[in-house]
């Protein structure tokens, strides 16, 4: 977690960029300020604010002002309470734009995050039933089971669970996946252009394993995101479970109407 910035400078910067003459409220003004510093990286994740009463008298509002406005950013899981300290700035979560497939290492590069992982396990196993069904498996036939603990900048953000059939990819076990890419090892290894995938999300709560593993608290939820992958001719290529942390991690979708 970044050390907190001095309280002092928060009210000054905020202050800085209200203008009393503009027809845009208060509220939404400090509200906009405040997201701007955080994203310039000005309040560092974990910087806690000074108490109400102290920002209140230095930006000159009053507490309503000033609770609406932590509404805003509360409510877009930007900012966030912790006791014995108070109002302090969150991690900014990491945004999933669906109809992009990415993986979770180019997701964390596009965001200016380090990607790394831990591997929780790699074994030769019967499949599950949905990798089973998606690849269309004869009996005895195995899938290769990869599970890791995926990291952005140092911090867990994903426990995956991956299963890939055994015979399309010899010696896959040979490949260290806590420093290597899934997809660029199936791209450059084995010559496989992914092409698209379908994902289903849902919302769980974490089990025990999980808990510990994603550093989570009781209130916690997971964003658990099932993605079928398919290669350029459409043969199915990769299935996987992972759950994500729901306080870092969001997904967007783009949708049009239809009429």
């Amino acid at each position: 977690m970044a050390e907190a910035a001095p309280a002092v400078e928060i009210e000054t910067l905020v202050s800085s960029r209200i203008d009393r003459e503009s027809p845009v409220p208060v509220y939404a003004q400090i509200a906009g300020s405040i997201r701007t510093l955080i994203r310039e990286r000005a309040l560092p994740p974990g910087t806690c604010f000074p108490p109400e009463r102290i920002m209140c008298e230095r930006i000159g509002v009053s507490k309503m002002t000033l609770r609406q406005a932590y509404s805003v950013l509360e409510r877009d899981g930007i900012i966030g309470s912790r006791r014995g300290v108070g109002t302090v700035v969150r991690e900014l979560r990491v945004d999933k734009k669906l109809p992009e497939m990415r993986s979770f290492t180019e997701e964390m590069a596009a965001r200016g995050k380090a990607a790394s992982s831990r591997l929780l396990g790699f074994q030769t196993t019967e499949p599950s039933f949905l990798a089973q069904e998606f690849f269309g498996l004869f009996e005895h036939q195995k899938v290769f089971q990869i599970r890791r603990l995926r990291l952005g900048d140092g911090q867990p953000i994903a426990v995956e669970t991956v299963e890939l059939p055994a015979h399309l990819f010899p010696n896959l076990d040979k490949i260290d996946f806590q420093t290597q890419s899934l997809y660029r090892v199936l791209e450059d290894r084995y010559g496989i252009q992914l092409a698209r995938c379908s994902e289903e999300i849902s919302a769980a709560s974490p089990n025990r394993v999980q808990k510990q593993l994603l550093a989570l608290d009781r209130s916690a939820a997971l964003l658990v995101i099932t993605r079928k992958s398919f290669a350029i001719n459409d043969s199915p290529v990769e299935v996987s479970i992972t759950a994500y942390r729901g306080d870092l991690y969001t997904a967007s979708i783009d949708a049009v109407r239809v009429r």
